[in-house]
Parts: C-alpha cells; sequence; structure tokens
C-alpha cells in the first residue's frame, strides 16, 4: 500500500474519532435549533391568521362607525380556528361555539385593538353634528359625498396634515398575545422575551440588544399569571405578534 493511501486512511480515522467526540455536543444544539424551526413555523401561522382577522377587524369597524365592540367581536371570529379542537370528527355546532367561546375570552384578555386613524384630534377636527329622524343628535365624520367634497388639507398637528377623505380611512393595529408552545424553544425564547433589567447602551455591563415594548411586557405579564393558575397547559411564556389593517369608512366614523 502506497504512503499516500495509508496517510489518506489515517486521516478518515482522524476524522470519525473527532465527530464521535464532538457528536454528543452537537445533538442538544441540534435538537434546539430543530425546536425553535417548529416554533417559529406556529408563530408563522398565527400571523397569517391574525392578518385575515384584522382585516375583519377593521371592515366590521368600517361598517358600524368605528364601533370597537363590533372589531373585538369580529377578531374573535377570525382566530376562532387556532381554538378548534381537532377530535377526529367533522366539527359540530357544539365545537365551533367551544372554540368562539375561547377565542373571544383570550381576545379579551390577550389582544388590543388600537385605532391609528383617525384620532381624537382627526375627530375633533373634521367631526359634525347631525340628528338623524326618530333618533339621537351625534358627532360624527360625515362619510356621504365624499368625492364631491373640499379636498383641502388640514393642519391635525405638526408632522400630520389630512382633509376629509382621509379622514375616512379606518387604520387599525392589533397586538395578539401569542403562547409559545414547543418545549425548549419556548424557555429559550420566553427568557429573552421577558428580559427587563437590560440596558440599550453598548458600554453597560446589562446591555442586551433586545428591549420589550410594552406590549410584550403586557403579554409577560400574561404568562406569568396563567403559568401561576397551575394550568400545565400553558407554558408561561407569550409573545406578541401584530398586525395592521387599513380600510375605507362605509359609515360615519363616531366616537
Amino acid at each position: 500500500m502506497s504512503k499516500q493511501k495509508r496517510s489518506l486512511q489515517k486521516q478518515q480515522g482522524q476524522s470519525m474519532v473527532e465527530f464521535s467526540i464532538t457528536l454528543p455536543f452537537l445533538a442538544p444544539l441540534v435538537l434546539v435549533l430543530i425546536m425553535l424551526l417548529i416554533q417559529w413555523v406556529l408563530i408563522y401561522k398565527d400571523k397569517i391568521t391574525l392578518n385575515a382577522a384584522t382585516f375583519d377587524a377593521a371592515r366590521a369597524g368600517a361598517l358600524n362607525h368605528g364601533s370597537m365592540s363590533k372589531m373585538q367581536s369580529a377578531l374573535a371570529q377570525g382566530m376562532m380556528p387556532l381554538f378548534m379542537v381537532d377530535s377526529g370528527d367533522d366539527p359540530n355546532g357544539l365545537d365551533v361555539a367551544a372554540a368562539f367561546a375561547k377565542s373571544k375570552a383570550h381576545t379579551a384578555i390577550a389582544s388590543n385593538i388600537t385605532v391609528l386613524n383617525p384620532t381624537s384630534d382627526v375627530f375633533n377636527k373634521f367631526k359634525q353634528r347631525r340628528r338623524y329622524k326618530d333618533g339621537p343628535t351625534v358627532y360624527e365624520i360625515p362619510n356621504d359625498n365624499l368625492m364631491y367634497r373640499n379636498p383641502q388639507v388640514e393642519t391635525i398637528s405638526t408632522d400630520k396634515k389630512l382633509n376629509i377623505q382621509d379622514a375616512n380611512l379606518l387604520q387599525i393595529e392589533v397586538d395578539w398575545c401569542k403562547r409559545l408552545e414547543v418545549p425548549l424553544a419556548n424557555w429559550l425564547i420566553g427568557k429573552i422575551i421577558t428580559l427587563t433589567d437590560v440596558d440599550p447602551d453598548p458600554t453597560s455591563d446589562k446591555f442586551v440588544n433586545y428591549v420589550p415594548n410594552q406590549e410584550q411586557l403586557t403579554c409577560s405579564a400574561l404568562g406569568a399569571a396563567t403559568s401561576s393558575t397551575g394550568e400545565t397547559r400553558y407554558s408561561g411564556y407569550y409573545i406578541t405578534i401584530k398586525s395592521y389593517a387599513l380600510i375605507r369608512m362605509q359609515t360615519p366614523y363616531r366616537m
């Protein structure tokens, strides 16, 4: 056997030994990466559902004078698929009712709808006093004959100028607390998103390139509350996901 072949066999044998030594250290890392990937897929699935539900909420608001209760109900209905239980049979009325009840409860305690437009300043600038037949007198942003109304831009603030047509655009932001349920991944992500004693200054000893916002702090508080109730199905860690929707009002906006 030539020296070159003997040298190649020695190198291959050395590589196998090195791989055998490092395998016990690589296996946990690979397992964590797989768990993180699965958790990311579940978060992405909920984000897609939230996007559709947010649009449904905005549409409900556009059809009902910007009613917050109507938007919350539409959001709960849109997120209902996440709470359906797969029993192996076709879902019946009771299954749907139970899923909607769970979704409505979660929406009430673990979500928030913020109206980005029109704000109170915009409403006060464009509102008109109207009295409907056999109804009360209300203040609202007029919605009829928009294409013929004066498009003159009004100054709302130093950095915001709108006209009556822009004031009839309903824009909302939805914050949803998503429970992290994948083992290992939920603990790893949860430890990061629950950091509070951090400093964004790179020269500080407490520097972490992540500072939880108020929405995440709210979700973290929810996780702490649910995990302390003894419910084993809760991991104790929630992450906030956001969605936005923009739609033109179909009814006069009221506050």
